[in-house]
């Protein structure tokens, strides 16, 4: 009962990451091109940051493997088959 709790709280606090990453990137490339007029090119921006890109690439890695992992057990879990209780006909 507790694992299923804590493990609906992590999923949903993964997801709101994502959310977060994934709008904060849409919107700085909206920024970047209502300055520049072309979208940036992340290769370029991730090699002024230096070795420490590698944190980033490894941080980002990291999140979407939760992302999948965690996904993959909720549609196990959906698909799982619930043990139905039959109660015998008392020949009625």
């Amino acid at each position: 009962m507790f694992r299923d709790v804590q493990q609906n709280r992590i999923g949903g606090m993964l997801w709101y990451a994502v959310l977060i990453w994934f709008s904060s990137s849409i919107l700085s490339q909206a920024l970047f091109i209502g300055f520049y007029g072309i979208p940036y090119d992340a290769i370029d921006l991730l090699g002024d940051i230096g070795p420490a890109y590698i944190v980033l690439i490894i941080i980002e890695m990291t999140m979407w493997a939760l992302l999948a992992v965690l996904s993959a057990s909720k549609i196990v879990r959906k698909l799982k088959l619930k043990t139905v209780n039959i109660v015998p006909s008392l020949g009625k």
